[in-house]
């Protein structure tokens, strides 16, 4: 079991602790309880993202390491990744909570909101090939600083 460590109450929490504020690449709002989730709209090959991309996987090896060496410290760490999510034609840049990584799949769970992709939830387990890496983030949850998120200016520019 990929979330093996924890019991089940902890992996709910976490699960609704990890899913408020992150938002997918399409134009859409979308309301869950009381936050409003509003996506971001790229157009298809924008190169400052894939520019951001290429950087993320230019230092992934700083992912894996700090995720081999803390990525049970669940307390203080926190370990995501994005990567893009494809139904049909539909494609949504979206983020998962990494658990483990191993000959190349890092394993977690889906933590995002879809917005047109139906074939993934919200705690669904989720296996992603290292080459799917878009962007990447260590949160150290007691400092509050965190590391990688490549994208993340860009994406607050394009924002409505």
């Amino acid at each position: 079991m990929i979330c093996g460590y924890f019991n089940m109450k902890t992996k709910s929490f976490l699960i609704f602790l990890f899913t408020i504020g992150f938002t997918t690449a399409h134009s859409q709002t979308k309301v869950s309880g009381s936050k409003v989730y509003e996506s971001v709209s790229l157009v298809k090959d924008d190169s400052t993202f894939l520019t951001l991309k290429d950087t993320a996987q230019a230092h992934l090896q700083t992912f894996i390491d700090s995720l081999n060496k803390y990525g049970r410290n669940t307390a203080n760490y926190r370990f995501i990744i994005k990567s893009d999510f494809v139904e049909g034609d539909e494609h949504e840049h979206m983020w998962s909570l990494i658990f483990n990584y191993n000959h190349g799949d890092f394993k977690g769970i889906f933590i995002d909101s879809a917005f047109t992709i139906k074939n993934i939830k919200t705690g669904d387990k989720v296996i992603i090939k290292r080459e799917s890496i878009e962007d990447w983030s260590i949160d150290n949850l007691i400092t509050g600083k965190h590391i990688g998120y490549f994208s993340e200016m860009y994406i607050n520019s394009k924002e409505n």
